[in-house]
């Protein structure tokens, strides 16, 4: 077997596409339609719901998520390290190049048009608190796996380049922290007590992080002690793209059952609840720890060498690594 780490490096960029290629299928579709298509939950690449808004792409195609870790990847390997300039560069290319859009968040892609007309995103004056926004600043918590405070830190100056807010910042250094956490951290998840202590460490390795994405952190740290089920979880945090329903409840589902990582996955994908929710983006925060935390190895072989983007992501991946070593 490779080394272990290497595995988690591999496994935290496969399990984001995965997490995103498969949950975007029924990502806004409510569970009543998804089954009265489907006949049952999803629980691989499937065509996606003619009502999702990928509806269009292939069952083994990504998102405008994966799109975003691809090219924030491709930018830190090349740069070998943080080049905020190359970043916003590749994002203008692909966004001026791309003859079919992946449905960029319309904040996302007001920035990056006035980043290629050479307008700083703070003129424009626009906030958000979309999940799009922060989950490709997973790639900070692998170049800073061993640091999780820079991880944070670096997480939060990566996704000011997309999008100006608070919880912007604090969603960035979360799923930054968390990402470093897991590829370098020493936790029995077996342990109820870890699990908690996992989300101290993520609020204590934060260290701009508000009052507000403190509370939603310890309301999962709550939920956890109430064993919530996916329904209850949906309900209880939301699973829109409002940051602080997709993170947190991405963050619950990913511990609750992270000692069996295929059915955290699942319900990851499934989570859309009555009304719909952000599948693909939950998805991909669940998958992205679960390969974080376990490496590559977890997930299918099948699943691994099909998804879009497959073998760069997996060179990329290790290219990284190589930098860090």
């Amino acid at each position: 077997m490779e080394d272990f780490l290497l595995s988690k490096f591999k496994g935290t960029v496969i399990g984001a596409a995965l997490g995103d290629a498969i949950g975007k299928a029924v990502e806004e579709v409510p569970a009543q339609e998804v089954f009265d298509y489907y006949g049952k939950v999803i629980d691989g690449f499937v065509k996606s719901h003619p009502s999702s808004p990928s509806d269009y792409l292939e069952p083994h195609e990504v998102s405008a998520e994966t799109e975003l870790l691809r090219l924030a990847l491709k930018s830190l390997v090349e740069r070998k390290g943080f080049d905020p300039y190359d970043f916003a560069n590749k994002l203008i290319q692909w966004v001026e190049n791309t003859k079919v859009h992946k449905y960029l968040e319309p904040n996302i892609l007001s920035v990056v048009k006035a980043l290629a007309q050479g307008i700083s995103p703070d003129q424009l004056g626009l906030k958000s608190a979309s999940i799009d926004n922060v989950l490709h600043t997973i790639v900070m918590g692998l170049y800073h796996y061993d640091n999780p405070v820079l991880a944070a830190e670096g997480a939060k100056l990566m996704a000011l380049i997309t999008g100006r807010g608070q919880d912007i910042e604090d969603g960035a250094q979360i799923v930054g922290a968390a990402t470093a956490l897991l590829i370098d951290g020493d936790y029995d998840f077996n342990n109820p007590e870890d699990k908690k202590r996992f989300i101290d460490d993520i609020i204590q390795d934060s260290p701009s992080l508000s009052d507000k994405a403190k509370k939603y952190l310890n309301k999962v740290k709550e939920a956890l002690d109430e064993n919530l089920n996916l329904n209850e979880a949906i309900i209880r945090f939301g699973n829109g793209s409002y940051i602080w329903e997709a993170l947190p409840l991405a963050l619950y589902l990913f511990l609750k059952d992270v000692q069996y990582p295929q059915k955290a996955f699942l319900n990851a994908v499934n989570a859309y609840g009555e009304f719909g929710g952000d599948t693909d983006a939950i998805g991909f925060l669940v998958g992205s720890w679960i390969g974080a935390h376990w490496g590559v190895e977890v997930f299918p072989p099948q699943w691994v060498e099909k998804v879009q983007y497959s073998d760069e992501l997996l060179q990329l991946a290790e290219q990284l690594y190589n930098i860090l070593h």
